[in-house]
């Protein structure tokens, strides 16, 4: 699967066959409840639009709440959920994809 990103009017391509595929992502909230399963799958859809084609999301969590209308709370659950299972890392204020 490949999703392209349009960033600053530079397109790119962030390529789901080098890195973990959404049904990997899904499975990350199969225990959790179903709200956050779609808030989660809502965040990976965000971040697929939004991140660089190298997989890194240059955006503050307030910037991504306010986009999202989610609460602070749930996105750091989220985010947590996905740091927890090596799918994604947060470093200086950004979010990377993990690759395999």
């Amino acid at each position: 699967m490949v999703i392209s990103v349009k960033r600053n009017s530079d397109y790119g391509t962030l390529s789901l066959s080098d890195t973990k595929t959404i049904d990997v992502w899904k499975e990350c909230f199969s225990s959790e409840s179903e709200r956050i399963a779609e808030l989660g799958e809502k965040f990976m859809r965000y971040f697929m639009k939004n991140a660089t084609k190298e997989g890194v999301l240059f955006k503050t969590i307030k910037e991504i709440t306010g986009e999202l209308n989610m609460p602070h709370q749930t996105l750091s659950k989220i985010l947590k959920t996905l740091e927890d299972q090596k799918i994604i890392y947060r470093r200086n204020g950004i979010i990377g994809l993990w690759k395999e």
